[in-house]
């Protein structure tokens, strides 16, 4: 039986510490971040923690508007972190690198990274310059939308008592649950389009929240096993350790869903860069039409 080489060892041990250095900076990062979003979104935490009757669900939904900065921010980390493998991360690095000397990429009507794709275990400073890039765009998506709860919800209220309201009730119900992805799905457009206008992206936003829907399951298996840990179970502990993995993958399903306009985007643009970036290459761009007030 032929003996290990001493280059095969060394090899063995050079794969074996970098992937153990890549789950322990994965770790890091998903904790960091979980912390990082907890100061982001302290007017929901604080809500939450201290008002339990759900008949004030307007204070939660304002809450929840003002905490949408914070949510943001952390889909923004999660878009440009290398350690996280997040999708196309490392292919957007990859692109962004062999292109930054080049002044028209990438064009203005694309964000900029958030993540610096040299530091791998960046978390803290990444996330609250991103709160700052996306505060006023996301605070206003996280209002639109906690209005238009607001409407869903008291209509809820008024069919509940009326005789046929067990016919509209729950189809109100299943437009809120849309809803509340189509919020994701807008907040995973901000961070990614700069310059789009209020409308265009609330409507995309709405349209794209039918795509794919089966990530609404996903979405809210996801908060509702948080939710009962959180009862159950150690808030504090839950929070502490489980915030950063439940906003990885409500992240990871809203950016499955908004990958048909990126890969529709990245086509339109007809810049080989771009259509690199978002992996658009031979992708079908057969979705819906494209708004101009993107890259304007």
């Amino acid at each position: 039986m032929a003996e290990n080489t001493p280059q095969k060892q060394s090899s063995s041990s050079s794969n074996f510490a970098g992937t153990f250095l890549t789950v322990a900076n994965s770790i890091f990062v998903i904790l960091a971040l979980g912390w990082c979003a907890l100061v982001g979104m302290l007017p929901l935490l604080l809500v939450s923690g201290f008002v339990h009757d759900l008949t004030y669900y307007p204070l939660y939904l304002a809450a929840l508007a003002l905490s949408t900065p914070g949510i943001a921010a952390l889909f923004a980390v999660f878009r440009d972190q290398p350690t996280l493998f997040s999708g196309n991360s490392a292919l957007r690095a990859k692109v962004w690198q062999d292109h930054a000397d080049e002044k028209d990429f990438p064009p203005d009507w694309i964000a900029q990274p958030y993540v610096d794709p040299n530091h791998n275990a960046a978390v803290i400073k990444p996330y609250f310059r991103a709160y700052a890039r996306v505060f006023k765009r996301s605070l206003a998506m996280g209002f639109t939308f906690a209005v238009l709860a607001f409407c869903f919800l008291y209509n809820m209220q008024i069919f509940a008592q009326l005789p046929f309201g067990v016919y509209v009730t729950p189809m109100l119900a299943v437009c809120l649950v849309f809803l509340a992805q189509a919020l994701l799905i807008a907040l995973v457009l901000v961070v990614e389009y700069p310059k789009a206008k209020w409308l265009v992206t609330l409507k995309n936003a709405v349209m794209l929240s039918v795509r794919r829907f089966y990530m609404i399951v996903v979405s809210g298996i996801v908060l509702a096993a948080f939710g009962f840990a959180l009862v159950t179970w150690s808030p504090i502990l839950f929070l502490l350790l489980g915030t950063g993995v439940v906003g990885y993958m409500l992240w990871a399903s809203a950016r499955w869903q908004a990958d048909k306009l990126f890969v529709l985007m990245a086509n339109e643009s007809k810049d080989k860069r771009i259509i690199d970036m978002y992996s658009a290459q031979s992708r079908g761009n057969n979705f819906f039409n494209a708004q101009s007030d993107w890259q304007q």
